[in-house]
């Protein structure tokens, strides 16, 4: 069953003879437990696309399906519900509140949300699969990046959604420590979970399932991808 369905999606800015289409026509279906690369150069619409699909941002015109779902037309606070149960979402630069301690970060989602029973035991067990089990009180400003990136990865796994979005989440690693982020993403899509990933890097793409290239807002999708497991 597609969790995500587009179809004739646009997203339009300015008026009469100065808009600008950031998305043209898009439609696409992903698939619960695909890992899916969203590729093309800067300013191609990558972001754009990852938006609207985390329900950060409204299509200006077309059809979006989540689990079935129109949600075109829902109230904010529907879609922030919406957003808090199916998505967690990690990018580039972690986003972390650097004061705040390693839980501290954590548990900033389940605070938006309704279940928050057993949080510290949640929060203990992610950090532990994470080798982050000794970090658990350690300010965040004192995390070197790639330990950074995997408490913004259990950040977004502590609320169990079905969707991981990923927005160039090696970006700001180096080799060593973008491998182990990608080995990450790669277990998380391995337990079930839609991996949904913004990159650039080859790479990252050969670990996925479907690579969607997008040029000057337009999709080109390549669902017959051949995955390999190797960087």
């Amino acid at each position: 069953m597609n969790i995500i369905n587009l179809q004739d999606i646009n997203k339009i800015y300015g008026k009469n003879d100065t808009l600008f289409y950031a998305l043209k026509n898009v439609s696409l279906q992903i698939y619960q437990g695909e890992m899916v690369a969203i590729m093309g150069p800067s300013g191609s619409g990558k972001s754009t696309l990852l938006n609207i699909i985390g329900l950060l941002d409204k299509q200006s015109t077309g059809k979006y399906f989540l689990n079935g779902e129109d949600v075109y037309n829902f109230a904010d606070s529907h879609l922030s519900r919406l957003r808090n149960k199916y998505f967690g979402f990690v990018v580039q630069n972690y986003a972390l509140i650097h004061d705040y301690t390693v839980f501290e970060n954590i548990e900033i989602p389940i605070s938006y949300s309704k279940n928050k029973a057993n949080k510290k035991e949640r929060i203990l067990e992610l950090l532990s699969k994470l080798g982050l089990g000794n970090k658990i009180k350690s300010k965040c400003k004192e995390l070197s990046g790639g330990q950074s990136q995997r408490v913004a990865i259990a950040r977004a796994l502590v609320n169990d959604p079905a969707v991981i979005l990923a927005d160039e989440p090696t970006g700001a690693l180096d080799q060593k420590n973008g491998k182990e982020v990608l080995d990450i993403l790669k277990n998380i899509n391995e337990m079930g979970k839609t991996v949904i990933i913004v990159t650039h890097d080859i790479a990252v793409s050969n670990l996925c399932h479907k690579v969607i290239n997008i040029i000057d807002g337009e999709t080109v999708i390549n669902a017959n991808h051949k995955r390999t497991d190797t960087l």
